[in-house]
């Protein structure tokens, strides 16, 4: 996965900016976040993953596959 690509100077990601930065589908990114394995926050109407939340999940992957 692309964990390289989400930027160390950056704190959160919009769902779209998160999608732009992790090759999966919407409907995945949902999923996971519905099952309690991705975090989200809200500000206002606006639903953001924290970017250490969005590293660890990959990192959750990465080491499965290992």
């Amino acid at each position: 996965m692309h964990s390289d690509a989400i930027k160390k100077d950056r704190l959160a990601y919009s769902i779209n900016d998160a999608l732009a930065v992790v090759p999966v589908g919407r409907s995945l990114l949902y999923e996971e976040i519905r099952a309690g394995n991705l975090k989200i926050f809200k500000i206002g109407a606006r639903t953001l993953i924290a970017a250490d939340d969005l590293n660890a999940w990959l990192e959750g992957y990465r080491r499965a596959a290992a």
